[in-house]
């Protein structure tokens, strides 16, 4: 399995931990990260950057992760090469707010006219349409973006688009806080809805 992760933060940057080299449990899983030299949002010529650097990568297909941030960015790269991504697993990001958020976004995105186009919550119909029926979508929410994770999962549920909703409200927004390997789990053994909705979580 080869795992391409998209970072969330600039590099050095500890706050929410480091993207894993390994993940326990998963050893035959080869990981793969995305680089910039500063703090990214996943616009138009920031997803084109990381396109290419998984084009470079040569191996297909993969399961994109993203988290925060780098979340949208997996929601749109894996709309725009399907053919690559065989899974994409999104954990806690900010994916239904119609306001351009003020976290660093200005040098990326122009105003919330610009944002909205990229927001999953107003491009399920798009990402339904190109996605293919074999690709396999885990979302998972956390503290810091549950309400807006729930509301994505509600708005694919309507769109009739087949998806993993992972409902984890306690889960620490933070690489290390075990939703990798849950959402790795889920592909290999998906839960049925009600568990998904139901499970605790610490």
């Amino acid at each position: 399995m080869n795992l391409v992760f998209l970072p969330a933060t600039e590099p050095g940057d500890q706050t929410y931990g480091e993207v894993p080299a390994n993940i326990e449990g998963w050893t035959g899983a080869l990981i793969h990260t995305i680089q910039y030299p500063n703090l990214v949002w996943y616009n138009r010529r920031v997803r084109d950057e990381a396109i290419a650097q998984i084009r470079a990568i040569n191996v297909c297909p993969v399961v994109l992760v993203g988290f925060s941030k780098s979340g949208l960015g997996a929601w749109n790269i894996a709309r725009t090469i399907p053919d690559l991504v065989s899974s994409t697993i999104i954990f806690d990001t900010p994916v239904a707010r119609e306001s351009l958020p003020s976290w660093g976004t200005g040098p990326f995105y122009e105003d919330d006219s610009s944002w909205q186009k990229d927001l999953p919550i107003f491009t399920i119909d798009e990402f339904q349409t190109t996605m293919p029926e074999s690709h396999q979508l885990v979302l998972i929410s956390g503290r810091g973006f549950h309400d807006e994770m729930c509301h994505l999962s509600d708005r694919l549920s309507k769109a009739g688009s087949r998806h993993a909703f992972l409902s984890r409200p306690e889960r620490k927004h933070h690489w290390n806080s075990g939703w990798i390997e849950e959402g790795l789990n889920e592909l290999i053994h998906p839960l049925s809805v009600a568990q998904q909705r139901s499970k605790p979580r610490a």
